[in-house]
């Protein structure tokens, strides 16, 4: 049997069972009291008419999200745009330089994508920009913003685009009557009616797209819509900008066929691409989206974004 050391210290095997019970009532203590805490938290969330169910405590929601508003707007864009498109919309962040192609100068009244003749785009053309970016050029599509931060963010382009042509207009002429120049950038910067398609066949005729864009596409984005071929387009601004590679996945302003068409249609303002001819058929202008459609990895013809 063995004895306990001379020195009063307790046994190896005394000192075990003593380890033992304490980590034992350890254990039943913790028990009890998460049996009783969970016990009282089910019952407050019965008398409150959860039916048991316990809802955990949410962070509370940034109020200002789904507030519409200029001073909104401006704020969103000096935390999320300025290093691109610069603190005035005038394209020159510090970033910008590096960027090709340039962000845009939203003073200058051509915008990529949008739906009206005028090449200025609608709210909801702006809109859609922001929500689903310029891929696959740097700008990034912005789906974590709120609806009332991309409504303000509109209000806030279209408030340096008028401000930086009042400023570019009172700097030419300090004389002149600020009200003036507002009521005169407003005119210059209103979008216009929108452009309506006309109705989209049953059936797309690709191999008739394929000769139209052979005889009219084709120079910029190469016969076989990779875009390889030419090095010195430039954007309206001088800048080098290429066509783009139409085999890819992903378009600036959408992949869908109606996309496509709006494109043809309309053109891409501050680009090289122009406009498709006034007298453009129905048939040649879907026929036309359809190739191009075709010409994507996928091959799907089919309408989506």
């Amino acid at each position: 049997m063995s004895q306990q050391p001379e020195d009063g210290t307790p046994s190896p095997r005394k000192w075990v069972i003593q380890l033992a019970a304490a980590g034992l009532a350890v254990c039943v203590v913790s028990a009890g009291t998460f049996h009783y805490t969970a016990k009282a938290v089910f019952q407050r969330a019965s008398a409150g008419g959860g039916g048991g169910d316990v809802t955990l405590p949410r962070p509370p929601a940034d109020p200002m999200r789904d507030v519409v508003s200029l001073e909104h707007g401006l704020a969103v864009y000096a935390a999320n745009c300025v290093t691109c498109h610069g603190p005035q919309g005038f394209g020159d962040g510090p970033q910008a330089a590096q960027l090709i192609p340039r962000p845009r100068n939203f003073t200058g009244g051509n915008f990529k994508i949008g739906t009206t003749r005028s090449g200025l785009p609608t709210d909801d053309d702006i809109a859609g920009t922001i929500r689903h970016g310029m891929l696959p050029a740097l700008m990034p599509p912005w789906p974590q913003l709120s609806d009332g931060e991309v409504r303000s963010l509109v209000m806030a382009v279209r408030h340096l685009a008028v401000e930086g042509r009042v400023a570019d207009k009172l700097a030419r002429d300090p004389k002149f009557p600020r009200e003036k120049a507002l009521a005169m950038a407003h005119a210059a910067l209103d979008s216009g009616p929108v452009i309506a398609l006309p109705p989209k066949p049953a059936k797309f005729d690709v191999e008739r797209g394929k000769a139209f864009y052979t005889n009219t596409c084709a120079t910029c984005h190469d016969p076989d819509g990779r875009a390889k071929l030419r090095d010195d387009l430039v954007d309206n601004d001088e800048n080098p900008i290429a066509a783009r590679d139409l085999t890819g996945t992903v378009f600036k302003g959408g992949t869908s066929i109606e996309d496509i068409a709006m494109r043809i249609l309309r053109g891409i303002p501050g680009s090289p691409m122009p406009a498709a001819p006034a007298d453009v058929s129905a048939d040649d202008l879907w026929s036309t989206a359809a190739y191009v459609k075709s010409l994507q990895r996928s091959g799907d013809v089919s309408s989506s974004r």
